[in-house]
């Protein structure tokens, strides 16, 4: 079966949400329970406050984003 780009596409939107939306109640969680986000950057594991990777997923979707 081929996938035609509209549909390729398509799904790449929807993982795309997906990722953000899990991101986003990964971020609530942590701020919640006081515990650092954990990600994932330039070869290393980091660990960031809930606002600092809050701010970064916004940064991030704000110049990826084809909305």
């Amino acid at each position: 079966m081929t996938i035609s780009p509209e549909m390729a596409r398509s799904l790449t939107d929807k993982a795309n949400a997906a990722f953000r939306q899990a991101a986003a109640k990964v971020i609530e969680r942590a701020k919640q329970t006081g515990t650092p986000v954990i990600v994932w950057e330039n070869g290393q594991v980091k660990e960031l406050a809930p606002q600092q990777a809050k701010q970064r997923m916004m940064a991030h979707h704000a110049t990826n984003s084809t909305d």
